[in-house]
């Protein structure tokens, strides 16, 4: 399924129906920032959301995993990639249809596709970390697949289907209200195993249209059969990936006995929390069904990051510059507020919190002036920010020589390009998402801190 190609077919789809991303969401039972999400080639949907997304839009799960328009017209055909970027335009030109009108020519990669970056919902693991944790669910798929085909040969197969980021509330959301879901210390730096009723049955040998209701005693069996020798070979899998730094009994979580099993919303998870969802399609001679595993972020973050999950084969690029070369310093800089500093303590933990209320843009700096405003994008790899306003009159201007800054990014333009600037511009930064961002004291980095959200205002807690 290609992203960006099934994004725009579900976003002139929805546009077509004329209901919004919320109605959307609505009727299929996700969050409207999954649907975003699609809408701009971020991600793709479930495998097991198709179906019905399929029937909301009024198309069919073949027109979606081609990302292909099917339309019947004097017989049924398929749109050609020109044919449907035709359409799209001609919705864009009569206003159905958001056109983008970002200037990239200051980018490195003028064409880096450029999204718009949640702090709700942030980035906390680069490219290479989920193709590590896809990595390990494919040997993980391939050892369970070899024990299921001694015993159970109506059990065709396994795969990894995605490894995705999104919030506790939106993955709940996304899965039925009563499901099999086994908790293995979430709350703790552990995670959830989430199985679809329909396989679940297959593999407690039920009928679902004979026995639809599903029990405590199926969900024992359930437990005691299967998803116990999975999460074990899970967490084996895991640490056997790590230098072994921090000792097995840390990665061994605890089955939590005390919460239904049939009933998400019972686990007491934080619902704006992140998490990392691994789904794996199950394949029978009957149906292909979801399993899904759903993280606590700290499971990855923290636990494994500090254990060296991630630090195998990830070699650290330093670009270096030519001796002749002169140096240029940073000349626009990005950044949530600059703060009176006296009596502020920068310990890890602190949590700094601004006078930026969430959704406004952040203050663009050029030459201790708040020139512009800026929404925060990425662009490519990084960070970047998009000029939505430019202050005409009277500029804010920074003289101060003592104070604390909350800083996003920064990068160097040119005085020509700088002339340039306006809305609608994008620049790239020189900070990561999922990377720490630097707290400035007089000029200087002294800290870094992750960006949270605390009553709908920007905060950074102190990381380091």
């Amino acid at each position: 399924m290609d992203a960006q190609r099934t994004g725009k077919l579900i976003n002139y789809l929805r546009s077509k129906k004329g209901i919004t991303q919320k109605e959307l969401a609505n009727l299929i039972n996700v969050s409207d920032k999954a649907v975003s999400k699609w809408e701009r080639g971020d991600g793709c949907p479930d495998v097991g959301i198709l179906p019905n997304l399929a029937q909301a839009l009024g198309t069919d799960v073949d027109s979606l995993l081609k990302g292909e328009l099917n339309e019947i017209d004097n017989g049924r055909r398929i749109l050609t990639e020109e044919e449907l970027k035709a359409e799209i335009e001609r919705k864009q030109s009569e206003g159905k249809l958001e056109k983008p009108e970002d200037n990239t020519s200051l980018l490195k990669n003028p064409m880096a596709r450029i999204f718009i970056y949640d702090f709700k919902r942030p980035s906390l693991f680069s490219k290479y970390e989920l193709r590590k944790i896809a990595n390990i669910f494919d040997m993980l798929c391939e050892k369970f697949r070899n024990e299921l085909a001694a015993n159970r040969t109506d059990l065709l197969g396994i795969k990894l289907c995605c490894v995705d980021e999104l919030t506790n509330e939106e993955f709940i959301r996304s899965i039925p209200q009563r499901t099999f879901f086994y908790t293995y210390d979430y709350n703790n730096s552990g995670f959830t195993i989430e199985i679809d009723p329909q396989i679940g049955k297959v593999l407690l040998k039920q009928d679902l249209k004979k026995y639809p209701e599903l029990t405590q005693t199926d969900s024992a069996c359930l437990k005691l059969t299967y998803v116990n020798q999975f999460a074990h070979l899970l967490q084996e899998q895991i640490f056997s990936n790590t230098d072994k730094s921090i000792p097995w009994e840390n990665f061994e979580k605890p089955f939590t006995k005390e919460l239904n099993t049939l009933l998400p919303w019972s686990a007491g998870q934080n619902p704006g929390e992140m998490c990392v969802l691994v789904s794996l399609a199950l394949t029978s001679d009957i149906c292909t069904q979801m399993i899904n595993i759903q993280f606590n972020y700290s499971y990855f973050s923290k636990l494994c990051r500090k254990a060296g999950f991630f630090g195998k084969d990830n070699p650290q690029l330093e670009s270096l510059t030519d001796i002749k070369a002169r140096p240029c310093e940073n000349n626009v800089l990005v950044e949530f507020g600059r703060f009176v500093s006296d009596s502020v303590k920068l310990e890890p933990g602190t949590l700094l919190l601004s006078d930026k209320e969430f959704g406004t843009p952040l203050n663009v700096i050029i030459e201790n002036e708040i020139r512009f405003g800026g929404e925060t994008v990425v662009a490519g790899e990084n960070f970047g920010v998009r000029i939505v306003e430019v202050k005409q009159e009277d500029p804010v201007r920074y003289d101060e020589e003592h104070y604390i800054a909350l800083r996003l990014g920064a990068t160097y333009i040119s005085k020509e390009d700088l002339a340039q600037l306006n809305e609608g511009s994008v620049l790239q930064l020189d900070s990561q998402p999922g990377k720490p961002i630097a707290i400035i004291q007089d000029g200087k980095c002294v800290a870094r801190g992750e960006v949270v959200i605390i009553d709908n205002m920007f905060c950074v807690r102190v990381v380091d």
